[in-house]
């Protein structure tokens, strides 16, 4: 095999796909063979990927499925081969790589249930000392002795412990803290401590095949479509979600939680999803939203995550903060399929989050536009946002912003300084869609003027006030014990707590608005939180008296 593809041949192709000017790739592209270097083959794999997303006509999608079997049989006999081609590639989710992440406790748990011989102790990167004083309390007096006497370094204390296996390691480290009866919260926080990076074995599904669903099949026969009427995408009615079984429902979240990981990535939603909905958008995305069991949910906010699939290709990941007035929102589109129609996939989920949940107003956070966040500055992510219609808040950032633009688009070559963009993403962006009913309330502020007023009260120690303020809410919203013991409306109570404390003599509202109250209470228990954000829309005394302690 003479390396075949080349490179240049790779690259040109996919400039020329993102263009429009080639609308399918060769079945028999691949005969001679793949390119020779790492950097190359995945560039390749991403081209592929690109083409299953928007094949151009009709025959494209037969032809690049033919090249993706191809592609994945020479790579599967290149890499049993090349040892060095193997570790070059690690991390890139290619077929037959391995990678190596640092991931939460519950989603390292889910990673040795579902692929115990594929996954594996890395390294622990905690100091040394650290280290063995956050296992010491969970071992035995033993085991405490041994620690105390060993003066290596960290992998070595591994291997102390749990013997040379890293596979075994990594399986009686997490066994060793599981079996300890601190809270959840606490043992996510003793892994995160420690620092585990994990190594997934090349067994793993890779990104060459996860898929997700695929209602209807586009092929884009008159090419990409670049612009997007924002408002009117935005206002069109969607339909119910795509009928999935259990078992349906339940590979779509072990994949989009596997094709984080192969991307070493992690969210909140997906890792602790509860339940998942998926609604076909049209031109090929179907979009997946995941709602996360009632323990890990936000206090106030509905933090709804999603993953987004093109003609069944992973095409990107995000979230929305919901809340009425205002809700987050930020997207991360997959490297693979960026250059396709960015902008109306984003258009088309803030159509899902407006005619979902009623969101008037959207906001990008600043972290999302690259406040703290050099990947983000670097990606020019402002721009995209503020080519849709965002705005900053802030009107003399608005009339900077506006300069910017005028500058770029006068001269192709200019830049902004990299000194007025972190001015400008430090303010975030706005969108209002609809006149928002409800104030529009900082949660983050709320929240902190809430832990201010419970630890200004001295009459009672912390526990007391909480238990208190649970009791009277329990009797205030009309819940039953036997719905208070449901872990759901436990959780629950627990959220709403130190926010109500804000709110004085609540019991004495109206019955109407007490009736409201505990409705929302209850939709916060249930499995999606659609309902949630629906009866928090009516609790409008609430909000207002919640807008009013958040200033």
């Amino acid at each position: 095999m003479s390396g075949g593809v080349t490179q240049a041949d790779v690259l040109q192709r996919r400039r020329a796909m993102i263009a429009g000017e080639q609308s399918f790739i060769e079945s028999r592209w691949l005969k001679s063979g793949l390119p020779r270097s790492a950097v190359a083959i995945r560039e390749l794999q991403d081209l592929l990927l690109f083409s299953e997303a928007y094949p151009g006509v009709h025959h494209a999608c037969d032809a690049t499925k033919a090249l993706m079997a191809d592609f994945r049989a020479l790579l599967k006999a290149r890499l049993d081969q090349d040892a060095r081609l193997r570790k070059q590639l690690q991390g890139s989710g290619v077929q037959g790589s391995d990678s190596v992440g640092l991931y939460s406790f519950t989603l390292v748990r889910w990673l040795l249930k579902h692929w115990p011989l594929e996954v594996s102790l890395f390294s622990v990167d905690a100091p040394r000392d650290e280290t063995a004083e956050l296992l010491r309390p969970i071992l035995a007096e033993a085991e405490r002795e041994a620690v105390d006497m060993h003066d290596g370094d960290a992998a070595s204390l591994m291997s102390l412990l749990f013997g040379k296996d890293p596979r075994k390691q990594l399986h009686d480290l997490v066994d060793l803290i599981d079996a300890h009866p601190a809270s959840g919260e606490l043992r996510e926080t003793l892994f995160a401590r420690l620092q585990v990076y994990i190594k997934i074995g090349s067994g793993f599904p890779s990104l060459t095949s996860l898929r997700g669903p695929v209602h209807a099949p586009f092929i884009h026969s008159e090419g990409l479509q670049r612009g997007v009427d924002l408002r009117a995408t935005i206002a069109q009615g969607i339909g119910a979600p795509l009928a999935l079984n259990k078992r349906q429902r339940t590979r779509l979240i072990n994949d989009a939680r596997a094709i984080l990981c192969l991307m070493q990535r992690e969210t909140d939603p997906i890792t602790y999803a509860q339940e998942v909905q998926a609604f076909d958008m049209g031109r090929g995305p179907v979009i997946a939203l995941f709602h996360m069991d009632a323990a890990h949910r936000l206090a106030l906010e509905s933090y709804v995550g999603f993953m987004a699939f093109k003609n069944g290709v992973p095409l990107g990941y995000g979230g929305a903060w919901l809340f009425p007035g205002r809700s987050k929102v930020g997207i991360n589109v997959f490297p693979s399929l960026r250059g396709g129609e960015s902008a109306l996939f984003f258009a088309q989920l803030l159509r899902l989050f407006r005619q979902r949940f009623g969101v008037g107003v959207f906001e990008a956070e600043n972290y999302q536009l690259g406040h703290g966040n050099a990947d983000g500055l670097k990606s020019g992510a402002y721009w995209f946002y503020y080519r849709l219609g965002f705005r900053p808040w802030d009107d003399r950032l608005g009339r900077i912003a506006a300069r910017e633009v005028e500058r770029m688009q006068k001269n192709k070559a200019y830049q902004p300084p990299l000194r007025t963009l972190k001015e400008l993403v430090a303010d975030g962006l706005v969108l209002h869609i609809a006149e928002e009913s409800s104030p529009m309330i900082d949660t983050g502020a709320l929240i902190y003027a809430a832990q201010q007023h419970t630890a200004s009260i001295g009459a009672q120690s912390r526990q007391q006030l909480l238990a208190d303020t649970k009791r009277r809410a329990q009797k205030a919203f009309g819940l039953t014990r036997a719905e208070c013991a449901k872990p759901g409306i436990a959780a629950a109570l627990k959220a709403w707590s130190l926010p109500l404390n804000l709110l004085g003599e609540y019991e004495q509202w109206p019955a109407v608005e007490l009736k409201r109250m505990g409705r929302a209470m209850r939709a916060k228990a249930a499995g999606n939180e659609d309902a949630y954000q629906a009866a928090l829309r009516e609790c409008r005394m609430l909000l207002r008296a919640w807008a009013s302690a958040s200033m």
